[in-house]
């Protein structure tokens, strides 16, 4: 009960922090100025903005469809996708403790009951992300016109983080306190290091998820790219467009806020400011991304309420 209540009000602050973070760089905008640009977007955009929203869900739903079969767990690319979906509903719509990638992996685990598996795909899809996105932003930054030292700094770090826990994963390893206690979460965590561990014999489908994880990310670029185009601000050189993209990412990933939100707009606002981008603007393009993601997502919570998980039969590996 300590635990649930501590989590709710971990939930409720990053909540306020979120809200108070979206406030204070409202004010250093202009909120007429960005009502009026959400206003006259050019809707001849959105379904550009969709299906670029949609194929990078498609290519996330491929590269765990890869690491799943690795592991000799075979699932429908249909049934993926939806759970993908309802993962984004749960991060979007739905904030709590579980998160997005929870909700994956208790709905692939249920599907194949086995949550070992279920957990060890998802965590090391996320961790390949996180190294192809740093990579795709250190490389962007050789060639962008107006690289923020800052936003290459924290994307090496990043990437070394990245790569120390992919070492981890793949080889499977468990703390020594651990190996020695015969408890719940001991035998969760050798079971899911085990499963993970598995995962290095099989260097074709890891890579190939690295490739699949950097066509992610550039698909996701050009999401923000169309976005400016639909609000008729100019479009940054692609270098940069994946630069300052790969940095916003990683600067929403700070556990301070809700999802991102806040810190992710005040990455955009300091990032975009060099190509000649207001406040307001910057802000703009931020917050549009966030809800065409988030009103796609919206099919997730559809996903969700007719295929509840209760409905799943259970499938074995093969």
């Amino acid at each position: 009960m300590k635990n649930n209540h501590k989590k709710k009000v971990i939930t409720i602050l990053r909540i306020i922090v979120s809200i108070l973070l979206l406030a204070i760089l409202i004010l250093f905008a202009d909120i007429d100025k960005i009502i009026l640009s959400l206003k006259t977007f050019d809707v001849a955009w959105l379904p550009i903005v969709f299906l670029l929203i949609t194929l990078s869900v498609v290519v996330s739903t491929l590269k765990w469809k890869v690491l799943l079969k690795a592991q000799n767990v075979s699932i429908g690319f249909t049934t993926l996708f939806g759970y993908y979906i309802s993962g984004l509903f749960f991060n979007n719509f739905l904030p709590s403790s579980i998160g997005g990638d929870g909700v994956r992996i208790y709905l692939s685990g249920k599907k194949v009951d086995d949550f070992s598996i279920a957990a060890s795909s998802v965590v090391v899809e996320r961790v390949l992300a996180t190294v192809t996105l740093a990579f795709l932003g250190i490389i962007s930054a050789f060639f962008a016109q107006s690289p923020s030292k800052l936003a290459v700094v924290l994307l090496v770090v990043l990437f070394v983080v990245g790569i120390l826990l992919t070492c981890i994963l793949l080889t499977g390893w468990v703390p020594t306190f651990l190996k020695k206690r015969d408890g719940k979460i001991s035998r969760a965590w050798v079971s899911f290091s085990t499963s993970a561990g598995e995962l290095k014999r099989h260097p074709k489908e890891l890579f190939l998820c690295l490739v699949e994880s950097l066509v992610f990310q550039i698909i996701v670029s050009l999401v923000i790219g169309a976005v400016m185009k639909g609000l008729n601000l100019v479009v940054i050189p692609l270098p940069d467009l994946f630069l300052v993209t790969s940095a916003s990412s990683v600067i929403a990933m700070a556990p301070i806020g809700l999802n991102g939100y806040g810190m992710r707009e005040g990455s955009y606002i300091y990032l975009l400011k060099p190509f000649g981008y207001t406040p307001s603007a910057a802000l703009t393009v931020s917050v549009l991304f966030a809800l065409f993601v988030s009103a796609f997502s919206l099919m997730g919570g559809i996903n969700w309420m007719i295929y509840r998980p209760s409905q799943n039969k259970v499938i074995s590996k093969v």
